[in-house]
């Protein structure tokens, strides 16, 4: 959960082994997409003049990542680069943390890193398994406790614990913020997190995390109380020689109190399943079907989301990936559908 962020694919400069790396990449996307009237991301939803729309929208962002090794410390940046205050910011600070190697067996993590429940879907074009986000992926970058956009980022200390002869590891997390903020959030309250993550030899790796975030729900009365989540995923490798991926996720959140804008959200439930064949080791195709239950204490706030796309190197620094979706709603006219593709750079 809490250290499953993309390796970094970057270049040493300054001359062999002077620690410092730099890396990155720039792309570009275009979408074409229809939304209904209730659609949560129509541009009128919610408003008199609220009706279905077409959209064809073109955007691009960049990374930077640098990193410096020296002994047993290691320091990393990503810095993002949007053309739309997407995140919040144009210009966000994804990440910048220092890992000390205390052993063998531990490592210590602090400062700002990316964190996510989906152990197997990255934060960036390059790791995706296809363009868009899920609609889960979607659900959990909010803050439930404002309903704002959060895209995982955590600023804290993990401590993570690995047998090298062992296929299990553990990671320990105290940091700021997981889940959200409620409105009577103070500084003191943090979120506590344990991963249990296992790699038996010829499957793959399974992966159980529970999270306990204090006062981060927003009881809608000016009051918060305190969420909690557990999430067990699964990426199989067991096939690869065959040309398969496979991978599967459940998600579980408890804030039955949750309740921002008047309307009690309850509990919500999430659940994934991918498949991906390479038909060459240039071209392959992933399928993926997620279901989101938003709070299951309101009607008509279900999500199953259908996606098929094709993912190519047509060189190999380059990718060039493209998608079809189907977004079905139990809301009254609230689904969509639409195509997209993304063309992604790597720096040398």
């Amino acid at each position: 959960m809490f250290l499953a962020i993309p390796s970094l694919s970057a270049m040493e400069v300054g001359g062999a082994g002077s620690g410092l790396f730099v890396g990155g990449w720039g792309e570009v996307f275009g979408r074409a997409e229809h939304h209904e009237m209730n659609y949560r991301g129509n541009s009128n939803v919610g408003t008199p003049q609220a009706a279905d729309e077409n959209i064809v929208d073109t955007s691009a962002d960049a990374l930077l990542k640098v990193a410096y090794r020296v002994e047993d410390f290691s320091l990393r940046t990503d810095i993002l680069f949007t053309d739309a205050q997407t995140v919040g910011n144009s210009v966000l600070l994804e990440q910048a943390y220092i890992d000390w190697r205390a052993s063998s067996w531990a490592t210590v993590r602090a400062g700002r890193f990316l964190s996510t429940w989906i152990g197997w879907e990255g934060y960036h074009t390059d790791e995706l398994w296809r363009v868009n986000n899920s609609a889960v992926w979607s659900w959990n970058i909010q803050d439930h406790g404002k309903l704002k956009q959060k895209p995982f980022l955590t600023d804290g200390v993990d401590f993570k614990l690995a047998d090298p002869n062992a296929p299990l590891t553990l990671d320990l997390v105290i940091a700021d913020d997981v889940l959200g903020d409620g409105p009577s959030t103070t500084g003191t309250d943090k979120s506590y997190g344990v991963s249990l993550g296992w790699s038996p030899a010829g499957f793959g790796r399974v992966e159980l995390s529970g999270v306990l975030d204090s006062h981060s729900m927003n009881n809608g009365d000016g009051t918060s109380s305190t969420g909690a989540a557990v999430d067990l995923n699964a990426d199989i490798t067991a096939f690869l020689d065959k040309g398969w991926y496979f991978a599967v996720e459940t998600q579980w959140h408890d804030h039955g109190d949750l309740a921002p804008g008047g309307q009690r959200f309850g509990d919500a439930v999430m659940m994934l399943a991918m498949a991906n064949y390479a038909f060459t080791e240039d071209i392959s195709m992933t399928v993926m079907v997620d279901a989101l239950d938003r709070g299951v204490s309101l009607d008509n706030n279900e999500v199953i989301e259908y996606a098929v796309a094709v993912l190519t190197k047509p060189q190999r620094q380059v990718r060039f990936n493209c998608e079809v979706f189907y977004w079905n709603e139990t809301a009254d006219q609230a689904d969509a559908y639409g195509a997209a593709a993304v063309l992604n750079i790597f720096l040398p």
